[in-house]
């Protein structure tokens, strides 16, 4: 049963309930359904089946699948779902080619005066039929041999083209185990978009084919794993690239403005704890704005709201003349170690009293800098729970960026769908964003991965990462660059507004996958485009009011998610916004620093980052601090009866070298 609430409130309400009549006509087709039809036998190929499931879901696509179980069964099945408009793409298993009628399918597919259906020809083995794959591929495949050699060093590559994208000539070292490599025939055309290589030569293992109006994809059968996976990291993540590549090529090629697509390739990195003043610790603002204009990143300064009444002028007003290469977010509230935990250390109330004075905090420091701050949270540490990130949502913050995007008492789901999307609203229905450490190298590949997904890139780091040199980024945002020249670096709070992703409907509109409360619409068109916008959403906390624009305007909430309409001219963009209700105007909160152990703790922590980084021995007492994980009172009782063993010493031998000599009597 379909729950749906109409709601239209605010200032805008009487030109909103105009609206609700085209939301209502809109009601029976929010989403226009586009399929990927998969023909398979009866057994066998579970494996690639699996990776066309992951690539359809993360596109958005409608997976419809038939099994063969004889030489002519299901055929009419088969025919009625190629002739569907809604069919954008077809994959067969290389098992049931035989069991197919290559011109009824073909012709299924023709679509008029427009191109056919692309194919892909999936799970190619050495057993496939030779006669049904050289037919099916106009004679340019004939086969597939197996891989059997396991002390060669084998690597997987893909070739330049315009489907391969980001992941052009990239290479990614592969376990030396079996698999399946295509043979062509020996005039072969075929364009290969990956091969294997070992050290005996280079064999294809996805390749396209085209002839006229039919455009072929032929991809080698999968090697099962040879484990499974309890936590996908960048690694892991890389290490299933070569896997299901070929599916998410095929469907994005196939699926074309049909398929879920991020608007623009993001970029961000986010220096924690760093104040404004000059320099702080290693990192000097000056010498960073040229390297950020040289080699075209931006940096987020995840700034802690104590701070915020001890800028430097100077500093303020160089990033506050710079917006295009400095923003600000926020960075905890007292940032006393892990300020944000499990709720039998700090209950919840005290986590959302945290909350509220961090944004109090931060206004202050707005309002005496002139720089205006993203409601973007980097939680100290490690994440926090799950009803706290429920708690930025209800007092308006826009998302949450950490090195984990699952909440500390929830566990991360172990499926690649979860993975591959760096964004969640699993818990809360409130954005949790994940981010990499440069002060690690990240896996080769990765950075390339995430651009072909059309992921945003957040990298982060600490003032200590530019010991060596404030250029110490320079070499990643050059890779980032080159690898994607349009990328746009930004800050997180544009980053944020960006987190949606459009696909193409029958009708000509745009459907809106949205991820964050407050998001840019952009019509680079040259017509007028309306999108509906769809977000998860519990409805909890209350919705005050959707605005587009700063003006109300109707919504509904359909089975958890809020939906929502607006046309946007071309060349011009629209702001679409949610507001939640909450008590902050009427329960104002005090930006006092009134915690004597805080106090101490957030001048150790200056001290560890302007006098301690400067030097060897400073740096290991704090890789020692991180190493062992100390806490607030043990950071700060440590330095202080360090201190105090030194007074003592040294008062010790001072006293011992003011002792008068005693005089010796020999006989």
């Amino acid at each position: 049963m379909t729950s749906c609430q109409f709601k239209a409130e605010g200032p805008g309400a009487p030109r909103a309930l105009r609206q609700l009549l085209l939301i209502g006509l809109m009601s029976a087709s929010w989403c226009y359904a586009a399929d990927l039809v998969v023909i398979q036998p009866t057994v066998g190929q579970s494996r690639d089946v699996q990776e066309l499931e992951v690539a359809s879901k993360f596109y958005g696509l409608d997976l419809k699948t038939v099994k063969l179980a004889g030489q002519h069964a299901s055929r009419a099945t088969v025919s009625q779902l190629l002739e569907q408009q809604s069919t954008v793409a077809v994959a067969i298993a290389a098992r049931a080619l035989p069991l197919l009628d290559r011109q009824e399918v073909l012709k299924a597919m023709h679509r008029g005066h427009n191109p056919n259906i692309p194919l892909l020809i999936f799970g190619v083995e050495k057993d496939a039929d030779p006669a049904a794959l050289a037919a099916w591929s106009n004679g340019e495949i004939i086969g597939a041999s197996s891989i059997t050699n396991s002390s060669s060093k084998r690597s997987y590559i893909f070739g330049r083209a315009q489907e391969t994208r980001q992941l052009s000539d990239l290479e990614i070292p592969i376990p030396s185990r079996g698999g399946y490599v295509l043979v062509p025939r020996d005039s072969n055309t075929a364009e290969r978009l990956a091969w294997l290589k070992e050290d005996s030569g280079t064999y294809p293992v996805f390749v396209r084919v085209t002839n006229g109006h039919d455009t072929l994809f032929i991809a080698s059968a999968v090697p099962e794993s040879t484990k499974p996976v309890d936590i996908w990291g960048p690694n892991e993540m890389v290490n299933a690239l070569p896997q299901i590549a070929p599916a998410f090529i095929y469907v994005r090629y196939s699926g074309g403005a049909r398929v879920w697509k991020a608007s623009h390739q993001y970029a961000n990195l986010t220096i924690d704890d760093a104040w404004l003043r000059e320099p702080y610790g290693n990192l000097d603002y000056d010498g960073l704005l040229k390297e950020m204009e040289r080699h075209h990143f931006h940096s987020t300064i995840a700034f802690i709201p104590w701070n915020y009444d001890r800028s430097q002028p100077a500093v303020a007003s160089l990033i506050r003349s710079h917006p295009d290469s400095f923003s600000i977010c926020v960075h905890g509230d007292n940032h006393d170690h892990k300020e944000f935990t499990d709720y039998q250390d700090k209950p919840l109330a005290l986590q959302v009293n945290a909350l509220k004075q961090s944004l109090v905090r931060m206004d202050r420091f707005e309002s005496l800098t002139g720089i205006p701050y993203d409601k973007v949270m980097v939680f100290p540490h490690s994440i926090a729970p799950e009803n706290t990130l429920a708690a930025l949502k209800a007092y308006n913050y826009v998302a949450t960026t950490n090195s984990w995007n699952v909440p500390m008492d929830r566990k991360k789901p172990t499926d690649l769908s979860f993975a591959l999307r760096p964004v969640t609203l699993a818990f809360g229905d409130f954005p949790s964003i994940t981010r990499y450490s440069v002060e690690g190298a990240l896996p080769h590949g990765f950075m390339q991965m995430q651009q072909f997904l059309g992921n945003p890139l957040v990298f982060y780091c600490h003032q200590g990462y530019f010991s060596k040199g404030i250029g110490q980024f320079d070499q990643v945002a050059d890779e980032v660059n080159r690898s994607e020249p349009d990328t746009r670096w930004r800050g997180l709070g544009d980053i944020a507004k960006h987190l949606y992703e459009v696909k193409l409907r029958d009708d000509s509109d745009y459907d809106v996958l949205a991820f964050t409360s407050t998001i840019s619409l952009e019509n680079t068109s040259d017509r007028d485009l309306t999108f509906h916008i769809q977000k998860q959403e519990s409805d909890r906390p209350e919705i005050a009011q959707v605005n587009i624009d700063g003006r109300a305007t109707p919504y509904r909430i359909v089975n958890g998610n809020l939906n929502a309409s607006v046309t946007v001219p071309p060349g011009s963009s629209r702001d679409v916004s949610i507001a939640y209700a909450n008590d902050s105007k009427i329960a104002p909160v005090s930006i006092a620093r009134d915690s004597i152990v805080v106090y101490l703790l957030r001048m150790t922590s200056d001290f560890r980052d302007l006098v301690l980084s400067q030097n060897a021995a400073g740096q290991w007492l704090v890789r020692f601090y991180y190493d062992h994980d100390l806490t607030p009172t043990e950071a700060v009782a440590g330095p202080l009866a360090l201190a105090l063993a030194l007074i003592i010493g040294v008062r010790f031998l001072l006293r011992r070298t003011r002792r008068p000599l005693r005089t010796v009597e020999t006989s």
